[in-house]
């Protein structure tokens, strides 16, 4: 199942903006003209997207790229930068809006990551994350192959993630999407 947060968008999916399915992720997300959102993963076109909504997008992009940055092709007038999230390379309480797609179960030190996270988040910032939901069957079984073949690759039960933002006073919910999927809406308390 491809992520419900941007694939949406593309004109022949199987998803619309007015799909029964899931409401517009769009919609759903509360912002400002002029706020800073940063897009972690894989983000498709959802960046040129809040783009022509008024607020400002910020790319990590993680690949090793040469010649061509599919983040930037995609997503016009967008600042991509190279890092990790691990070590954000921004100013502290820069972002209003953390969106992490299909990428966090891929970091080497979860904690770390939330600390970041947390790091960039300003006040009352939101954090959202989609990812694979490892109560599902066929991402156990894939998180085991990963781990056989020595990978640091560490899926998590939608529970746990709820629990690991806690820590940092990230109280946020989760939504399952067909058992396939999740997503984490979280906010930074004062």
């Amino acid at each position: 199942m491809k992520s419900v947060l941007y694939h949406n968008y593309e004109p022949n999916a199987d998803l619309t903006d007015t799909s029964d399915d899931i409401t517009c992720f769009l919609d759903k997300i509360k912002y400002t003209i002029g706020n800073n959102i940063l897009l972690v993963g894989d983000i498709g076109n959802l960046g040129n997207r809040l783009r022509m909504l008024g607020v400002s997008v910020t790319i990590l992009e993680n690949t090793c790229y040469e010649d061509i940055c599919y983040s930037l092709i995609r997503n016009i007038n967008c600042n991509v930068v190279k890092g990790s999230l691990e070590f954000l390379p921004f100013e502290d309480k820069y972002f209003d809006k953390v969106i992490i797609l299909d990428h966090f179960n891929h970091t080497a030190n979860c904690d770390r990551v939330i600390s970041e996270i947390n790091r960039v988040l300003k006040l009352d910032g939101e954090v959202i994350l989609e990812d694979l939901n490892l109560k599902n069957i066929k991402v156990k079984l894939k998180n085991l192959k990963h781990r056989l073949c020595g990978e640091n690759i560490n899926y998590r039960y939608p529970n746990e993630i709820i629990d690991l933002f806690s820590k940092v006073n990230i109280k946020g919910i989760i939504k399952e999407i067909e058992n396939e999927r999740y997503i984490y809406i979280g906010k930074r308390n004062r």
